[in-house]
């Protein structure tokens, strides 16, 4: 019977023993646990700061392109200003231009009825040239500058 009584108590030394190994083995793994839910822990309040940082970065950049999209807006606004103040000044110009040509045609032909005129307007006993019509004497062209004021006019058309 001792026999059968000094087994069992072996056998309990036996499973005891395997206990503590296995005992000591799950201690070491919730030390890891730990020391990794630390670590975890740590994590979460860098990402809780980095995501304010991003918060109130994100909330700057807001600020940011709201001022530059009003600059813009304003620029914008400024730009079709001037687009307006160009084309009533390009539409100036072409009426002044078109005015130009007219009168260049007008001289064109006062300069053609000069030329014509003086051999074409011979006094006759009446005083006028054979028509009935009284037209103004035509001027003979005064000077270079004239001519070439004349010629640059009719160049442009």
């Amino acid at each position: 019977m001792m026999s059968f009584g000094l087994i069992t108590d072996f056998i309990l030394v036996a499973l005891l023993v395997a206990t503590l190994f296995y005992v000591l083995r799950l201690l070491r793994r919730l030390n890891e646990l730990q020391k990794d839910r630390d670590s975890f822990q740590k994590l979460i309040q860098d990402f809780s700061a980095a995501t304010g940082q991003a918060d109130r970065s994100l909330a700057e950049l807001r600020g940011a392109a709201d001022g530059i999209g009003k600059d813009l807006g304003k620029g914008i606004e400024r730009g079709q200003g001037v687009v307006g103040e160009l084309q009533r000044s390009s539409d100036d110009l072409k009426m002044l231009i078109a005015r130009a040509e007219n009168a260049a045609d007008k001289l064109e032909v006062q300069l053609g009825t000069s030329r014509q005129s003086p051999a074409s307007s011979a006094p006759t006993s009446s005083g006028f040239a054979g028509s009935t019509r009284s037209e103004p004497e035509p001027r003979p062209v005064q000077d270079a500058q004239t001519q070439a004021l004349l010629s640059a006019l009719g160049r442009i058309r």
